[in-house]
């Protein structure tokens, strides 16, 4: 299963909030330290979660369902074996630990009952922390601690008290970790279950449930109003971040600036005195590059040979700044010039300018890739290169035009926390923090925009984007005010701001994260009013559907919004949304179709949440269909739609198609399906379905001794189950097979007490007389079978088949006991409750041989001639047979 512990949903938001003010805060040695949790210790009474650590660490704890929990730990390990106590509690129903990309160790706690809030604090010592379940940290009630244990040498110390808030960390970058792939089913060997079911079976990771609708910092769509994901606004153990500006490193100054310009820098300090390098300094000092260009080609012209490599370098510089930047022919000249001078003076000092300097050229010609191609000679092999930084500015501007994140993230975040200064850093750390917004890392980005304003606060005067970046980062961190401000300043500076309809949308996004629907659909309906058919009214109107108080009204909305715009990124989480309503509905098949038609138009968008949310129809619809005795409908859908399913890897699914199986009387299939459920639940969570079902596959398809294990299993695990009679019958007829009549006896007696049916009841009494005959002991399966018919007279209705088999079975008996007129009067029995004709002629016949047998020959006559009257069969010929011989006798005896 990819993935462990249903984290994919909620890791990029837990990394970014881990360094936000809503965590315990802690000194920075504490965070610079990895700390180790001991053990962990569930208390029912108050239901609360002691973690037993070395050291105090930032936390994080969110409700994400009414029922789980995900606690988060900065900075912290968790060792090999770590212990668990208390959690074969009832109230816990499954609990998952993992250690995640940068140090955080994550715990998600599914209990058995819903839970409104939650608090946690640190005791003391700061050793323990209590994270409690419907309680604030303040009302928490820290457990008595128990003996203190020996700590190891290498342990690291506790914390100390320190500042009240942690440094900012904005070279943090968090782990994004992709939505797991669908894998293709693989052939595994047939595994055979332990014996009782014991721990010791591969344990998978549990299934990630289909992820709910994204709230506003999740997805660029609407905020949806408060539900049991979102705490109240008043919780005291959920506060909201507040704004924090990045802290840069302590600068170097530096003579360079970081850039091409650093040529004639780095040639007045070349041993070159020339009056004419002097002259023109001064005069690009003053930016005036033509006339300096003027001068140098006068110089040239005039076959003055002094200072000639230095010349050549700068007259291609000049001539390129003197330029107009679309001026195409132009710069493709200053190029050529920079060429042939690399070309004359190849072991210069001043190569990488001249590299640089053509790379530049190129990226404003729009030849980014040949531009790169420069920058790499330069980056690879002049680390020196006091331009480096411009340099790699333009390598991080290329690969983000590309949608290499990553790669221009790395770039650009080089440039911008540079120890040096250069001219370079403020563009660098809005291509940065875009960078970081991007790959979701919004609290980072928030921080870097933060500082790009303090350090130079008029830029926002000078374009609308910082500011809607501010905007934008701080509603993906709910940061409701601080979003606004920034959008209704960019609004006021920027009057003919493009994109309006999309911001004034966000700013109604802003009152959903406050709980005030009615100023968000105030907000919506301007949208929809003044921008019709614009991203904006496409996101205002998903904005007003999350508040309509019928699913109707919502399906209209989504249904518009799915084919007036169908190309639209938001008519994506359109079709999501129907699906996820037919899905609440109970209506799975139009859920299946609405994400059929979204993988199809959208196969990128929002995937791997939809296949979950198929996924979890496909299990319900399946589910329901088998409580309705519809298997056949289980197993033609399975059988049309068998790759897709089979690549979901479902336990779910799996059961039911194999149960689907099993009742169709396949029972090979059954077991493939069923032994695949098996592996993949828990030992706790086998239901006795599962185990009783695949122990009958296995039965039914010849694997007789991992049926017995399975059925061992079953009944030691559900000895109050209504079938642990079936089971241990079943048990019963394969150690007959066996011949082992020990533990048949042992197990026909058991499935005899289990039972509560008269009719199984007598059903089980033939079977164990079975074995009493296998075994030659026949005045024992006598007994039990005289039992038995007591057993099916008990039985309401009208028995009269089953007590006709068994008066049958009971006269074969005493006839090879020997006890022909027991076995008269149990034919005789049979007889009258036998309907059938061809039944009535056969036992008639046995009726008349057990008298002939018996020499009560006027009887047995007697029997005869009614089989030859009444029935035209086999038996009516052996019983003509039977009366020519028998006239013989009677005259034999009369003699």
């Amino acid at each position: 299963m990819m993935g462990k512990l249903n984290l994919y949903r909620f890791s990029l938001e837990l990394i970014g909030a881990l360094i936000l003010g809503v965590i315990l805060m802690v000194p920075e040695s504490a965070a610079a330290a990895k700390v180790r949790v001991k053990e962990i210790q569930i208390h029912e009474n108050p239901f609360s979660i002691e973690f037993s650590m070395t050291g105090q660490v930032p936390v994080k704890v969110i409700q994400i369902e009414e029922t789980e929990l995900l606690v988060a730990l900065k900075n912290t390990a968790i060792p090999k074996g770590l212990k668990v106590k208390g959690k074969e509690s009832k109230a816990i129903k499954e609990i998952s630990i993992e250690e995640l990309d940068g140090n955080v160790a994550a715990m998600v706690l599914k209990v058995s009952r819903p839970f409104k809030q939650v608090g946690s604090t640190f005791d003391k010592t700061g050793s323990r922390l209590i994270v409690a379940l419907d309680a604030t940290a303040e009302t928490i009630k820290i457990p008595p601690k128990p003996p203190e244990e020996k700590q190891p040498a290498t342990a690291p110390p506790a914390s100390q008290p320190g500042p009240e808030h942690p440094p900012a960390t904005p070279a943090y970058e968090a782990s994004v970790p992709e939505k797991p792939p669908e894998p293709a089913p693989a052939p595994e060997p047939e595994p055979k279950p332990p014996e009782d079911e014991s721990d010791s079976d591969p344990e998978p990771a549990p299934e990630p449930e289909p992820a709910a609708m994204p709230p506003v910092a999740a997805a660029p769509e609407a905020a949806p109003p408060k539900t049991a994901k979102d705490p109240p606004a008043d919780d005291k153990s959920v506060k909201m971040p507040t704004a924090v500006t990045y802290v840069p490193p302590k600068r170097e100054k530096s003579e360079f600036t970081g850039d091409i310009s650093d040529i004639y820098r780095a040639i007045a300090r070349m041993k070159c005195d020339s009056p004419i390098i002097q002259k023109t300094i001064v005069l690009i000092n003053k930016d005036q590059y033509q006339k300096a260009y003027e001068g140098l080609d006068h110089y040239v012209l005039q076959d003055n040979l002094g200072c000639i490599e230095q010349v050549s370098f700068l007259k291609a510089f000049v001539y390129y700044k003197s330029l107009d930047k679309k001026d195409s022919k132009g710069l493709l000249e200053a190029a050529r010039m920079f060429q042939e001078t690399l070309i004359t003076y190849p072991g210069s000092a001043l190569v990488p300018f001249g590299y640089a300097s053509i790379g530049i050229i190129h990226t404003a010609l729009g030849n980014t890739s040949l531009a790169e191609g420069y920058f790499d000679i330069v980056r690879q092999g002049y680390e020196a290169y006091p331009g480096m930084p411009e340099v790699l500015y333009h390598l991080a501007k290329g690969y983000e035009e590309k949608g290499y994140t990553d790669k221009a993230l790395r770039y650009y975040q080089m440039v911008f926390e540079s120890e040096t200064e250069n001219s370079y850093i403020p563009d660098a750390g809005f291509g940065y923090g875009k960078a970081l917004f991007e790959k979701q890392q919004f609290f980072n980005a928030l921080s870097i925009f933060n500082y790009l304003v303090k350090l130079n606060v008029k830029q926002i005067y000078a374009s609308p984007e910082l500011l809607l970046k501010v905007g934008d980062a701080s509603l993906k961190l709910s940061m409701s005010r601080e979003a606004r401000d920034s959008y209704v300043r960019a609004m006021n500076l920027f009057p003919d701001l493009s994109d309006k309809d999309l911001i004034i949308s966000h700013i109604g996004d802003t009152y959903g994260l406050e709980d005030n629907p009615d100023k968000a659909i105030k907000f919506y309906e301007l949208v929809r009013q003044t921008y019709p058919g614009t991203p904006g009214y496409i996101k205002a109107s998903i904005g007003i559907a999350r508040y309509l108080d019928t699913d109707e009204k919502k399906i209209e909305i989504y249904e518009m919004i799915k084919t007036q715009f169908p190309d639209n990124t938001y008519a994506r989480i359109a079709m999501m949304r129907l699906a996820e309503i037919y899905q609440k509905n109970g209506e799975h098949d139009k859920c299946i179709k609405e994400i059929e038609d979204l993988l199809s138009t959208h196969p990128r968008g929002l995937r791997y949440e939809a296949v979950k949310l198929m996924q979890k129809a496909y299990e319900e619809l399946f589910k329901k269909q088998m409580k309705e005795d519809g298997y056949t409908d289980v197993l033609r859908r399975y059988e049309s739609e068998y790759v897709r399913l089979n690549r979901m890897e479902s336990r779910n699914i799996e059961f039911s198609v194999g149960m689907a199986y099993l009742t169709a009387g396949l029972y090979e299939q059954a077991f493939n399906h069923l032994i695949n459920a098996y592996k993949q639940y828990k030992r706790t969570q086998r239901s006795p379905e599962l185990l009783f079902g695949l122990g009958m596959a296995m039965d039914e398809s010849g694997r007789d001794a991992d049926a017995l294990k399975l059925f061992s299993g079953f009944s030691k695990r559900f000895p109050k189950d209504k079938r642990l009679s079936k089971a241990q019958i079943r048990m019963g007829k394969i150690y007959l097979e066996k011949s082992d009549f020990k533990h048949s006896d042992i197990s026909f007696k058991a499935a005899y007490a289990a039972s509560q049916d008269s009719l199984e009841k007598g059903r089980i009494r033939l079977w164990h007389a079975e074995g009493f005959e296998k075994n030659n002991d026949l005045k024992k399966a006598a007994e039990l079978k005289v039992l038995a018919i007591k057993d099916f007279a008990a039985a309401p209705g009208n028995n009269y088949q089953a007590l006709a088999e068994a008066y049958l079975t009971l006269g074969d008996t005493y006839v090879a006991l020997d006890s022909y007129v027991q076995a008269a009067d149990a034919f005789s029995k049979a007889l009258s409750f036998s309907s059938e004709d061809k039944d009535r002629a056969s036992i008639g016949f046995f009726l008349g041989d057990a008298y002939q047998k018996g020499n009560i020959l006027d009887k047995a006559q007697e029997a005869y001639e009614q089989v030859v009257q009444n029935y035209d069969s086999v038996w009516a010929r052996l019983a003509r047979q039977r009366l020519s011989t028998l006239e013989l006798a009677k005259r034999v005896q009369n003699s």
